[in-house]
């Protein structure tokens, strides 16, 4: 009976073992599966913006409509857009000044303007839109991808990295 009892004890040490590890894998296995499903949501929707960009610094009583932002834009830096290039141009719903998101019917027509930004650094906003006085003293227009809000996360902390010295370049 002493044995039965002995064994008894180890074979209930062992499944109560087992099933710790069982457990174990179980909550690996989900966090796993998780991530993955975030990641691949993620790419989906950084996917569909594939075709567009931010342009942030306009007020919105320069225009009279998000397109003419756009085109206004690529006027000033040389690139040839047409109306019929915007797919779809709005608003972004922020708190203070709105910027605005643009998307092109072409990939070409995005990145011919995007790698056209780096001309906006001598520009300032009159130049777009003759009239407009800015009350900031940065009144600079800036093109930026659109990203999802966790790349945008992952943006802003390598930013903050190379303000420190940590990086080199973002």
């Amino acid at each position: 009976m002493s044995t039965l009892k002995t064994h008894l004890q180890k074979m209930d040490n062992q499944y109560q073992e087992v099933e710790k590890q069982l457990y174990a894998a179980k909550r690996r296995v989900d966090e796993q599966e998780s991530n993955e499903l975030y990641d691949l949501q993620d790419r989906l929707e950084q996917y569909t913006r594939k075709n567009s960009l931010e342009i942030h610094g306009v007020p919105e009583n320069a225009y009279t409509s998000t397109e003419e932002v756009a085109l206004k834009l690529a006027e000033v830096l040389q690139v040839p857009i047409n109306p019929v290039d915007i797919e779809i141009s709005h608003k972004l719903n922020r708190k203070e000044n709105k910027p605005t998101t643009v998307k092109f019917v072409s990939h070409k027509t995005k990145t011919s303007l995007y790698k056209a930004r780096v001309n906006l650094r001598n520009i300032k906003l009159p130049n777009f839109f003759p009239g407009t006085h800015s009350t900031e003293s940065k009144d600079r227009i800036s093109v930026y991808e659109s990203l999802t809000s966790y790349r945008k996360k992952i943006v802003n902390e390598a930013t903050k990295m190379r303000r420190d010295g940590e990086l080199l370049k973002v």
